[in-house]
């Protein structure tokens, strides 16, 4: 186990009551970036059809939950012990199992309609990223789907902080500000067919967030996009996730800002690509062809 890896399980092993109640809806009046998470994977399970899915790095199992009550079969698998036992006290059904296991070191012996893995690529090497795609298409029957959650590299652009300050120095910047711009107008069919930047690691030292990993990647669209298709997915949708009214250092000030990013997200517009420069974080669902 890496450094990346070794801090992420302590973490979370430590963090697992607190991951509870923020994965909790009853708790909070505005939704988080956990539940907004949760929410997308569920509505796409009804959208698409899903009978049988497996949700990697579950955590307190909200998700797992929610999908059994409207799918035959839900798996979820977690690599913090903590996770599980939360997970299995709380959570019952006949068609729900619980492990507390390393995704990369388990034999897969059945096939799932869907695999979901939120707040998971962030915290893995980009090789293992790469292993992670390769073993979904092994888990994930034909023709069905894989839905995850990353940090958005574009939301750096509009942040104006740290975060902003080194992005702008990089080369990059003005490729990942015409991605941002493109978002804005172009159609998904076109947009995806775009250019891409390089599939590559964040070099520059991040700034701090509430998660104490020295590391946590951040990818745009595009870079996304580039990674499934060499190992054989169609990108089908994207979803902005944690939207921000205002540059995050007011977002937390004021609880209107985060009623109007609910707003955002529970909207019925049906294009939402716009919104995903000034999200902290979005979704991706991809279909094994």
């Amino acid at each position: 186990m890496y450094k990346q890896q070794a801090q992420t399980k302590l973490f979370f092993e430590k963090d697992a009551k607190n991951w509870q109640i923020k994965s909790d809806v009853n708790k909070n009046k505005l939704l988080n970036t956990v539940q907004e998470r949760n929410f997308y994977v569920v509505n796409q399970i009804k959208k698409l059809k899903i009978n049988s899915l497996i949700d990697v790095g579950c955590g307190t199992g909200d998700l797992s939950y929610d999908a059994s009550k409207i799918i035959k079969k839900s798996v979820g698998i977690d690599f913090s012990k903590n996770m599980i036992r939360l997970a299995q006290n709380k959570f019952k059904r006949k068609n729900l199992e619980f492990y507390n296991k390393n995704f990369f070191k388990t034999d897969f012996n059945e096939r799932f309609d869907c695999l979901s893995a939120n707040g998971f690529i962030e915290y893995l090497s980009l090789k293992d990223i790469v292993k992670f795609i390769k073993i979904s298409k092994k888990i994930v029957k034909k023709n069905k789907f894989i839905i995850f959650g990353t940090r958005n590299r574009l939301f750096n652009l509009f942040s104006l902080n740290k975060f902003s300050e080194n992005e702008f120095k990089k080369t990059t910047f003005k490729k990942f500000y015409e991605e941002s711009i493109a978002l804005n107008h172009m159609k998904f069919s076109d947009f995806i067919r775009l250019k891409k930047n390089k599939f590559e690691e964040v070099l520059f030292k991040q700034p701090k967030t509430a998660i104490n990993v020295d590391k946590r990647h951040q990818f745009s669209p595009l870079q996304l996009v580039d990674i499934l298709k060499k190992n054989n997915w169609e990108t089908l949708d994207f979803c902005p996730i944690n939207y921000h009214p205002v540059v995050p250092s007011k977002y937390h000030q004021n609880k209107e800002n985060k009623i109007f990013s609910n707003y955002i997200y529970l909207s019925k517009e049906s294009n939402k690509l716009p919104f995903i420069p000034f999200s902290s974080s979005f979704m991706v669902l991809a279909k094994n062809k």
